[in-house]
């Protein structure tokens, strides 16, 4: 995928997603601020469903490889950038850092991760979803995003420009971005770290734990006689530090790495987009509270408004979110008739729902 065709096909997708316009918005901010950075950091947005009817093949690579995709969205956007002469500071490809992030992923249980499933195979460092309470959070700290290396050599080419960049990984620590250790990839001399071109980033640790904790707080039984949840780690870094909440629900999707200390392995999620019920959403809901059925309505008028215009199919389209509620896990589930009239555009609906 690292040929001319697939640099073709991220392009188009950019185009017609809206993420080239935004590409170029974002350089242009870093061109006029003419000022020199070791790492030019890019977010792009993903859907997985879009880009996968436009190319497949591109669209499983990135959700099973999406650190060497994002190396795919590096070239196409280094291109751009010294086609159209979008940052005049940049000089090397390496500088340009693309975090891609999936709007969400396919609803099949292999994206799922769960801690309580063997075996765990969390070592490709592709996508998971995962869903659960927030129960602890630390302090916003900062850690190095991206640093600038130069050849020890004199004579080395890699001795001066940006040659050397070494950014972080989702899961890696510190150390492993910047330490005294490098060597030239070239000559195999010593590298230093060029400590004016070190680009820091907020860092906030977070404590999260399954949202099943829930039924034993209440005292729900199970058929199984004994069973354990433990709390997992996530690392919320940059725009994400202080987006959750502690007691708050939230469904995130990340990459799962497993971080050493010592000798103590400790398994974390480096989570790319959490999720949560909008504000806007709340709001509107505290809008229609007066009445039981006024959200219901609203979210019926408006549901599918890319397919249908708003206001028609209302009972048709109510239906289906009834239908999208009552979806439950159990096989056998016992289900209530309902017999709703009302004297709006809802008219009458009899229908079976959980």
């Amino acid at each position: 995928l690292q040929n001319l065709q697939g640099r073709e096909v991220v392009l188009v997708y950019l185009d017609r997603s809206g993420g080239l316009q935004k590409f170029v918005h974002d350089c242009k901010k870093y061109n006029d601020s003419k000022q020199s950075y070791a790492v030019y950091r890019f977010i792009i947005s993903i859907n997985p469903s879009d880009i996968a009817e436009l190319d497949a093949t591109l669209g499983n690579y990135i959700l099973h490889n999406p650190l060497q995709a994002a190396q795919i969205f590096q070239s196409v956007c280094f291109v751009a950038i010294k086609t159209l002469s979008l940052i005049e500071q940049l000089q090397t490809e390496a500088q340009i850092s693309i975090l891609l992030k999936p709007t969400h992923l396919p609803p099949l249980p292999s994206y799922v991760l769960s801690l309580s499933t063997y075996p765990f195979n969390y070592t490709s460092q592709r996508f998971y979803m995962s869903e659960g309470i927030v129960i602890a959070m630390g302090t916003v700290t900062k850690y190095t995003q991206g640093a600038r290396f130069l050849c020890t050599e004199e004579t080395c080419p890699f001795s001066e420009g940006f040659r050397c960049i070494r950014v972080h990984c989702p899961g890696a620590t510190e150390s492993a971005t910047v330490r005294t250790d490098f060597v030239c990839s070239l000559c195999s001399s010593p590298l230093q770290e060029d400590m004016k071109f070190r680009v820091l980033g907020d860092k906030q640790i977070v404590e999260m734990i399954d949202a099943k904790i829930l039924n034993a707080l209440k005292g729900y039984s199970t058929d199984k006689s004994h069973f354990r949840i433990q709390a997992f780690t996530l690392f919320l870094r940059d725009e994400l530090a202080n987006k959750m909440t502690i007691g708050n629900h939230y469904r995130i999707i990340g990459i799962p790495a497993c971080v050493q200390n010592g000798l103590q392995v400790t398994a974390c999620i480096e989570v790319n987009s959490p999720s949560s019920v909008s504000d806007n959403f709340k709001y509107l809901l505290s809008l229609t509270s007066s009445s039981c059925w006024r959200f219901t309505a609203v979210l019926a008028n408006i549901f599918a408004s890319q397919v249908v215009p708003p206001g028609t199919y209302n009972t048709l389209k109510l239906a289906i979110l009834l239908s999208l509620v009552q979806t439950s896990e159990k096989e056998n589930a016992d289900y209530l008739d309902l017999l709703i009239m009302t004297s709006d555009t809802l008219d009458f609906l009899n229908y079976k729902t959980s």
